[in-house]
């Protein structure tokens, strides 16, 4: 009987696993070049220090196959799920208590420790401060860049001393018109002597509070280019001017001369689109030269296309008869193009060709309503009929004096003077305040034209420079042709004298022009 030497901790053999059961071959030891790997050592160890399985008799050892091993525990002991299907006695699998039951929770392995975080960095931390503080320095220089328009602007302070001029013709003129008035306000509105008083200053609030609002407003604003359409707002409102005026044409109302100047509004009432139109030609040519301001030298852009430009605007006060719109709009397209920088060299022989072609039209072709306006200009001409408004107009003036005749004490706006409330409201200034009331009004429109031309030459851009210089030379030269008109020094042209005629439309639109101006001002280096 052969003996076989075990290990002390192999002396009992483990349970075969279903495999063995089964009659399957046991697994054996893989072989190396066609032959059995060498055994291990006796002793029951091999070299990792591992319990080795002892030698079988005759030489040979025994290898437990891997499935006769159980996965819990090592090799001879059952985990304890083939415990609890071990059959007892009885045949039954006894319940074992270490067992897990199939519906227990997985015990939850331990937590990882957290990794601490790095130290933080100090530099860390003035470098975030350093890049808030940029952030707020390119957002103040945002806002302080000259580029970025806004549509309303509370930066700067308006020039104040063109704000008291402002309202100190404002006063006067609303005070003349309270003397002029009556007389004709009496007639033409069934006994109320005081509806063109009224009239004037319902015109003056509504001015008054559009100058407050433009002055707020950024004007450059007006010179902002549609990136998509390349127009600005200066454009459109040229064009709705040109064919308000064409539309005189057409469904103007026509006054007693024939001409059609006034449009009729039904809420509004009448307004007059020629004085839309001065401003809106002040506004683009200031908008055109400033977009083309290397250019302006040229033929093409200096003089081709703004005069061609001119066509239509000319065109639709011509169909008008509004002979002194036409004036005051040519001396301001060339007021616009000088200061715009045209080339002299190109620009004076046209200016004198279009002169020469006015007086031929007038002197040659004989058309009668020019002519008549320069026949007529000497008061003593025709007093009874022609020039019966110079003449009136003349002793006026010379029955004023120096000191005048006193406040409403003038007798030549009781029907003597026509349109004394309007036109020639300057004669009667004159009759009441004498020579020295003459003399602080002319004053007051000197001191108005040289503010107006020192905020145009402080303004922040060329844009607000050739607003600033088109609103001051249109206000200076409609009062300089409306006195000269009073003074018989050149023909009845109808300019109205800003700020004391009687007109709702030309006050509004010279108040709005003054909020612009001090827009100007306020970005101005005037203060």
């Amino acid at each position: 009987m052969q003996t076989r030497n075990v290990s002390e901790r192999g002396k009992q053999a483990p349970p075969r696993s279903s495999a063995m059961q089964r009659g399957s071959r046991p697994q054996t030891a893989p072989r190396a070049n066609g032959r059995p790997q060498s055994a291990p050592r006796p002793n029951s160890q091999n070299r990792n220090g591992k319990p080795q399985a002892s030698p079988r008799a005759g030489g040979g050892t025994r290898t437990a196959p891997r499935s006769e091993i159980p996965r819990g525990g090592s090799r001879g002991q059952a985990t304890p799920r083939q415990a609890a299907l071990r059959p007892n006695a009885s045949g039954q699998a006894a319940p074992n208590r270490s067992a897990r039951p199939q519906n227990a929770p997985i015990p939850k392995t331990a937590a990882k420790p957290k990794a601490q975080k790095a130290p933080k960095d100090p530099t860390d931390k003035l470098r975030k401060k350093k890049e808030k503080e940029k952030a707020r320095e390119l957002a103040k220089e945002r806002k302080k860049d000259p580029n970025r328009i806004k549509f309303f602007s509370f930066e700067g302070r308006v020039d104040i001393p063109m704000l008291i001029i402002t309202l100190v013709l404002l006063a006067v003129g609303i005070t003349m018109m309270f003397s002029a008035s009556p007389a004709y306000s009496y007639r033409d509105n069934h006994g109320d002597s005081y509806a063109y008083v009224r009239r004037q200053m319902t015109a003056a609030v509504i001015g008054l509070a559009g100058m407050a609002m433009l002055t707020m407003f950024d004007y450059r604003f007006l010179r902002y280019e549609s990136k998509r359409l390349h127009i600005t707002a200066a454009h459109i409102f040229l064009v709705i001017c040109i064919i308000l005026n064409a539309m005189c044409y057409f469904v103007g109302i026509e006054a007693q001369g024939g001409q059609k100047r006034w449009l009729q509004v039904p809420i509004i009432g009448q307004f007059q689109p020629s004085d839309f139109l001065k401003v809106a030609l002040i506004i683009f040519m200031a908008c055109y030269i400033q977009k083309n301001s290397d250019k302006m030298r040229t033929f093409k852009r200096g003089l081709l296309i703004p005069l061609l430009i001119m066509v239509p605007v000319a065109g639709s006060v011509i169909v008008q008869k509004h002979l002194s719109c036409l004036l005051i709009i040519a001396m301001i397209f060339a007021v616009m193009m000088f200061v715009g920088g045209v080339n002299l060299k190109e620009a004076v022989p046209i200016a004198v060709g279009f002169v020469l072609i006015v007086f031929f039209v007038v002197s040659v072709v004989q058309v009668g309503y020019f002519q008549q306006r320069i026949e007529y200009m000497d008061p003593l001409s025709d007093p009874g009929d022609q020039s019966y408004q110079n003449y009136q107009s003349a002793l006026a003036i010379g029955s004023g004096g120096i000191w005048g005749k006193g406040f409403g004490n003038s007798s030549q706006k009781y029907y003597y003077l026509p349109e004394a409330q309007n036109d020639f409201v300057y004669a009667i200034l004159v009759e009441e305040f004498g020579l020295v009331g003459g003399i602080f009004v002319i004053l007051m429109f000197i001191i108005f034209i040289m503010r107006g031309l020192y905020i145009a030459r402080k303004a922040e851009d060329k844009f607000g420079c050739l607003v600033a210089t088109g609103i001051t030379f249109q206000i200076g030269v409609q009062a300089l042709l409306n006195i000269a008109v009073n003074l018989c020094c050149i023909p009845n042209t109808g300019v109205s004298l800003p700020f004391f005629s009687y007109g709702g439309t030309a006050l509004v639109l010279q108040l709005w022009e003054m909020g612009l101006l001090l827009s100007i001002s306020k970005r101005a280096r005037v203060n």
